[in-house]
């Protein structure tokens, strides 16, 4: 045998090719394409805790003295609650009154929803004689049930009077 001969060396050859695991690696692949999306829709179907609307959004100053809140609280727990509390928070206190601002709830089943309407008014409180700048305030909603503590932001937006 020349140095120049054409002859491969024989390896060391396997018995199997990646080409027999091309349809167990797609069949493998789309099953977890599929429970990626059934978990995705699962968390998206699941009730929200705290569902909120607020009306007028924005406040026009020039015509509109105050906004309602209109909350709606699910217990998404498993259990009744015996008494469970939800308070609206504006994140920039001093420049809003809610009223009111503390609900309690004596009884809260599981599962169950109940509708709460608040009222919110623009005030600076620092400045009484003076109007809330225009801008975009934010509103905390804090859900408390059974021990557990829910909470959901809102934006409030405030346009001045002209």
């Amino acid at each position: 045998m020349g140095i120049y001969d054409n002859k491969k060396k024989q390896g060391i050859k396997f018995g199997f090719s990646f080409k027999q695991f091309k349809y167990p690696a797609i069949f493998v692949g789309g099953l977890i394409v599929i429970i990626i999306v059934f978990l995705a829709l699962q968390a998206l179907l699941e009730p929200q805790p705290i569902i909120v609307s607020i009306n007028p959004n924005p406040i026009d100053l020039a015509q509109e003295e105050t906004a309602l809140l209109t909350v709606n609280a699910v217990n998404t727990t498993q259990q009744n609650s015996a008494s469970s509390s939800l308070k609206v928070v504006p994140v920039a206190s001093e420049m809003f009154v809610v009223t009111p601002a503390l609900q309690e709830i004596s009884t809260f089943e599981a599962g169950a929803r109940r509708e709460f309407v608040f009222q919110i008014r623009p005030l600076n409180k620092a400045n009484p004689n003076s109007i809330v700048p225009p801008g975009d305030y934010k509103i905390k909603i804090l859900l408390a049930i059974n021990g557990q503590e829910f909470s959901k932001e809102i934006v409030l937006q405030i346009k001045g009077a002209s």
